[in-house]
């Protein structure tokens, strides 16, 4: 059996043909996608978009690969129920981590996530306008009866929002090329000549350290990955 396709989550023959005949991804090439979500938004100082096909589909293939192993007749006998558990295991913890790492980024920054909805999972709307209220009701209660009161206004809530923390997009981030990319502009301070002094050229594989804010349209292209 091909290594592509039996792992990390082996697949019987029948499924990966009916895979390939529908242009889904391999239980490999799901993996592979998951864990670089994982990885791009465990290491990005702000919240990325949300992968819903790609969680909706890990969630499937979990469900079936349990399904089998709790109808298997080598029940933790069979080294390969063994291993097949083992790898369910590490894809489980991974969608897991990866959703806590997005809950996390909405709790510790509610009102940049809601300026940016449209990357957002329709629960995670949900809950970041949940949390984002509970802590505007927190904050009024512990921090607004305390100032003066020429300073309690009308606008309590911008003076809320302006008091929450924002993502440092100046935050250093490791990762490497994907696709080369040319020209890509880190300054716009201008030479005698009128061209940018600041051009870097991405080459395919290589590795970099740079501030996020320079890279942060190019990891939504998937054109590199944060490592």
């Amino acid at each position: 059996m091909d290594e592509n396709n039996s792992y990390p989550l082996l697949l019987s023959q029948n499924d990966i043909e009916e895979e390939e005949d529908d242009d889904d991804m391999t239980s490999q090439e799901l993996f592979q996608r998951l864990q670089q979500a994982w990885l791009n938004e465990k290491y990005s100082p702000i919240l990325l978009k949300h992968e819903n096909l790609l969680v909706l589909a890990t969630f499937e293939l979990l469900d079936d690969i349990e399904k089998r192993l709790k109808s298997s007749e080598h029940k933790t006998t069979s080294f390969r129920w063994l291993m097949h558990r083992t790898e369910y295991n590490r894809l489980y913890f991974i969608l897991c981590s990866y959703i806590r790492t997005r809950c996390s980024k909405i709790e510790e920054y509610p009102s940049a996530a809601l300026n940016s909805e449209e990357l957002l999972s329709p629960e995670e709307c949900v809950y970041a306008h949940t949390y984002l209220n509970n802590m505007k009701q927190h904050l009024k209660k512990s921090v607004l009866t305390e100032l003066k009161s020429e300073q309690q206004q009308n606008d309590d809530d911008n003076t809320l929002i302006q008091l929450l923390p924002k993502p440092n997009l100046n935050d250093f981030v490791f990762f490497q090329v994907d696709q080369s990319v040319n020209g890509v502009i880190l300054s716009n301070e201008q030479n005698n000549s009128g061209a940018p002094n600041d051009i870097i050229d991405f080459k395919t594989d290589d590795q970099y350290i740079m501030q996020f804010k320079h890279i942060n349209k190019l990891l939504n292209e998937k054109q590199i990955h944060l490592v």
